[in-house]
């Protein structure tokens, strides 16, 4: 069996890519209007999306994404939505959250290779229960103020 490939030209290989990028630009402006969730930082790249500008400098990153779109918003970083909560007021409503609702499980797969397996979200629901109390009540204000003078020190 034989394929004919005359149709695979390069002006009809920029009518496809125009056409897809046309549908991304019409998606994300439909988002953008009709959503109820939180503001999407827009990229003229759809896969690499904001990946240069959050590399460059991250806290520029937060700080700009937060003045443009408020405490709260999502960004596209290499194909991934990642959603930037910038003002303490809005963790309580992540980690408060019921496991169905939001899972912060999802999000912090990225620190496995950082604490291992078995740490905190990683861990089977009841030990990780018992290390969220342990991590809720070590890791407070209070305690923080002490561990100054002991970084300060080292």
């Amino acid at each position: 069996m034989e394929i004919d490939l005359a149709f695979l030209t390069w002006k009809n290989v920029g009518i496809v890519v125009g056409t897809l990028y046309a549908i991304y630009l019409v998606n994300a402006l439909a988002r953008k209007l009709f959503s109820k969730a939180p503001p999407v930082w827009f990229s003229m790249v759809p896969v690499l999306g904001t990946l240069v500008s959050f590399g460059k400098n991250p806290v520029n990153f937060l700080v700009d994404g937060r003045h443009k779109y408020g405490d709260i918003f999502t960004a596209n970083i290499l194909g991934k939505k990642m959603t930037f909560m910038t003002h303490p007021r809005m963790h309580k409503d992540f980690f408060m959250r019921k496991d169905t609702e939001l899972s912060p499980r999802e999000v912090y797969k990225f620190v496995i290779p950082v604490f291992g397996r078995g740490i905190v979200y990683d861990a089977e629901p009841a030990i990780m229960s018992q290390q969220l109390k342990f991590v809720g009540t070590g890791l407070n204000n209070k305690n923080f103020q002490g561990f100054v003078s002991l970084f300060e020190k080292e």
